[in-house]
């Protein structure tokens, strides 16, 4: 999995492949270096990730819960099968799910 972050008020992260236990800890990585900074939504483009495991969904929790309380997630493009876990896991509700055609 490749990870790329664009940071700003509206940081961006790009996913690719599958993000599980031994891809986890590198998104964890980029996503600390956003604390602490003002960033008020973070967009996870989701258009080529093909896989989310309890740790890529950790990873997301640490940044609804560390980054900024007043920030709001985005999962651009996100799979139905990587939407259907993230449901049954119960985290959909603080998500914001959208597609890059809606955006524009």
């Amino acid at each position: 999995m490749d990870i790329e972050v664009i940071e700003g008020k509206e940081a961006q992260v790009t996913l690719s492949g599958k993000l599980d236990f031994t891809r986890a800890p590198k998104l964890m990585d980029a996503l600390s270096a956003l604390r602490g900074k003002e960033v008020s939504r973070i967009v996870f483009k989701c258009k080529d990730l093909t896989y989310i495991s309890s740790s890529g969904i950790r990873a997301i929790i640490y940044a609804q819960q560390k980054i900024s309380e007043i920030m709001v997630i985005t999962m651009e493009d996100a799979c139905e099968d990587v939407v259907e876990v993230l449901e049954i896991c119960g985290i959909a509700d603080f998500l914001e799910f959208t597609t890059e055609e809606r955006m524009k």
